[in-house]
């Protein structure tokens, strides 16, 4: 959740009009025609005037604090002042990717990574993502999103490869990794479908076949 305070550089106690001095000193810092071809400066700008929007706005701005107030009252962070961007999105990944490689594979609560996972490949997102074009980054995004997707059951996986694939669709290599990744986790997820019942069949003939013979 975005802070708007932070984002200004204000605080609860600001007044309406120190509010918008501080919208128009950011505005005019971080406008695009100051800042031509400037993806980041776009970002921050989209963000500025988001925050100037909600804070005047009645509706809109007692919306935000009840979100605010709920998030805090189960302790969820609510200091996000970073705008949308290849970096905060990367940050976002490898977080996630480094919670997941310190849970234990057998008591994690796989719903809910797959929720998070779902949430980083989101259609603002991979808009973001294809936008900025460094796709360098978002090769990294996508490995770290594999990684985090490791031990999630395949079948809890469905909607994720699509939006995967369409964050990567300027890189031929890169899909080819995912259609190799999905590939193995199907088969994996095949093999241990089948596993437990082919060991009981086996156990069940070689029973069959001892009791034979002993006759």
């Amino acid at each position: 959740m975005k802070d708007y305070y932070q984002i200004l550089g204000c605080t609860p106690m600001s007044t309406k009009e120190e509010i918008k001095k501080q919208y128009r000193k950011l505005a005019l810092q971080y406008h695009p025609d100051k800042n031509q071809n400037n993806k980041y400066a776009d970002a921050l700008f989209h963000d500025v005037k988001e925050a100037y929007e909600t804070l005047t706005n009645p509706t809109k701005k007692e919306a935000w604090l009840q979100e605010r107030w709920l998030r805090q009252v189960m302790n969820q962070s609510t200091s996000n002042t970073q705008p949308l961007t290849p970096y905060s999105i990367l940050n976002s990944v490898l977080k996630l990717d480094r919670n997941v490689s310190m849970q234990d594979v057998f008591r994690m609560d796989q719903d809910s990574i797959r929720d998070s996972l779902l949430t980083l490949v989101c259609e603002d997102n991979i808009k973001c993502l294809l936008d900025f074009g460094e796709y360098d980054i978002n090769r990294t995004i996508v490995q770290h999103l594999l990684s985090a997707a490791q031990p999630i059951d395949y079948h809890r996986l469905e909607l994720f490869w699509p939006k995967l694939r369409a964050l990567s669709v300027h890189d031929a290599e890169l899909i080819k990794q995912i259609d190799k990744f999905q590939r193995n986790r199907r088969s994996a997820a095949y093999r241990e479908k089948w596993t437990l019942p082919i060991a009981l069949l086996a156990a069940l003939l070689l029973c069959l076949l001892m009791y034979i013979m002993g006759r």
